[in-house]
């Protein structure tokens, strides 16, 4: 289960939310005063990253979920429950190990108990796996992103569209009336047909109904 897409999509959330508050804090210090753009895509549309930067931050992520979120999660399946033994187990880094167990724990996907030696008065943490709630948490994920899609496409569906020839506005027919059919450039606004856009969010909402059908197929066997 753990090396599922799904599951992989998921846990890239941990890492994602890192390089996005790095982005926003780069936002803030080139545009002091803006507003700053919520969600990882819309920062590197608004500091118009270069391609280097967009595939580095992608290969960051795909990396450190395959060689260190998985397989510390594969180490807490298997039973192993301090960090220090899964540091030794995986060969991560014990800072790193901690750090990616304080994630996953604000996750909800893992817990912990704190117990304490009577001899030296250390304590102990013994982490656990919260399997049901990664598989609860990806469900519910797809759900939301089948439901936005879904809006998406009854609005596609049951909207005329017409497009600034500059690109700048996209409007549906009340919105296109309002502003008789101009743009804000003084271009007059074109009609568009929007059957490769209802094209493709069909074939989004089959892919990740496939994928999710799959998913709990694997899990239920």
């Amino acid at each position: 289960m753990i090396n599922n897409p799904l599951v992989k999509k998921s846990l890239s959330q941990i890492i994602e939310k890192e390089h996005e508050d790095n982005l926003k804090k780069r936002f803030k210090e080139y545009y002091p005063g803006e507003e700053t753009p919520e969600g990882i895509d819309h920062l590197i549309r608004a500091l118009g990253l270069p391609a280097e930067d967009i595939q580095f931050i992608a290969n960051d992520i795909k990396e450190t979920v395959e060689k260190t979120i998985i397989p510390i999660i594969k180490a807490l399946r298997d039973g192993i429950e301090t960090d220090e033994e899964i540091a030794n187990k995986t060969g991560i880094k014990l800072n790193i190990v901690r750090k990616i167990l304080y994630k996953l724990y604000d996750l909800k996907i893992a817990n912990y108990k704190r117990s304490k030696d009577p001899e030296t008065q250390w304590f102990t943490y013994s982490w656990k796996f919260e399997e049901a709630e990664l598989i609860n948490k990806i469900n519910e994920e797809c759900e939301g992103e089948l439901s936005e899609l879904r809006e998406q496409l009854a609005n596609e569906e049951n909207n005329m569209f017409f497009i600034c020839p500059q690109g700048h506005v996209r409007y549906n027919f009340d919105e296109a009336s309002d502003e008789e059919f101009l743009c804000v450039c003084g271009e007059e606004l074109e009609f568009q047909d929007n059957s490769d856009i209802i094209k493709q969010i069909n074939e989004r909402i089959e892919l990740i109904e496939s994928d999710l059908n799959s998913f709990n197929e694997t899990i239920n066997k």
